[in-house]
């Protein structure tokens, strides 16, 4: 992809100000349920633990629409995947940012997830999607953030929660506003495209897991014709889950 207009380029190693630290993310919920679908599938939704979650949060029960209008099914997947990755794609924001931070924060040990997750239904399915409709190959993937993050070169990373991002740099730089943003360019090796796939709104949309680590490459501070910015370059490492199989041991035993 190529920068936009630049005339003044300096590389940084931290971003300035009050800012989010990239790391490991070690309180994510960031199990993959790699070789235990069927079992998680049965224990976490047809078990009647998706319709409890629906039904104690508002929020998760107006953004999921099992019987949307759209026909489409991602490959090996039911109607309750396609419905996760459209309410997370195209859900109300206070939805996604709470779901968000849940996924952050709430998988530092087994009582947490077990008392305070309650998303376990919709973080089973987008997982699991990812794991449907994965390509295994790598792609530079972007996003705009507004927060300020603090970034080591050299580093290693994980988003910790599911990120939204975009498969154009060129249509990112239209629809945006990039004075004082973070951009972040992400080459992603575990990713799925959304979009025309799901029937949402917007085309060029991916997801990135929080299981991804990557290596922060660079850390530069950009500024052209038309705003001063940050851009933060990153590399897929590999796919790391911190719990793993032991988070899942209060859902009797998967995997």
């Amino acid at each position: 992809f190529a920068p936009r207009n630049i005339f003044f380029f300096l590389k940084v190693c931290v971003t300035v100000g009050s800012a989010k630290l990239l790391d490991m993310a070690p309180d994510s919920v960031d199990y993959m349920y790699d070789g235990c679908q069927k079992e998680a599938m049965e224990k976490l939704i047809h078990s009647g633990l998706l319709k409890q979650e629906l039904n104690v949060n508002a929020g998760f029960q107006k953004a999921l629409d099992v019987n949307a209008t759209c026909s489409k099914l991602i490959p090996g997947g039911t109607k309750e995947h396609k419905a996760a990755l459209l309410a997370y794609a195209d859900g109300a924001e206070d939805f996604t940012e709470t779901f968000d931070n849940a996924v952050e924060t709430m998988g530092g040990n087994i009582s947490t997830y077990e008392n305070h997750f309650h998303f376990k239904s919709l973080h089973f399915l987008l997982m699991d999607s990812m794991l449907l409709m994965s390509t295994k190959k790598c792609k530079t993937l972007h996003v705009l953030q507004e927060k300020e993050y603090t970034a080591q070169k050299g580093s290693t990373m994980r988003f910790g929660k599911f990120i939204k991002v975009q498969t154009s740099y060129s249509v990112l730089q239209k629809m945006e506003d990039w004075d004082g943003h973070v951009i972040f360019n992400i080459t992603s090796c575990f990713f799925v495209n959304l979009g025309d796939n799901i029937c949402s709104t917007d085309e060029a949309m991916a997801l990135i897991s929080p299981a991804e680590v990557f290596t922060v490459e660079e850390v530069n501070k950009i500024a052209d014709d038309e705003s001063d910015y940050t851009e933060i370059i990153l590399t897929s490492l590999f796919i790391s889950i911190s719990l793993g199989p032991q988070l899942m041991s209060p859902l009797s035993g998967l995997c």
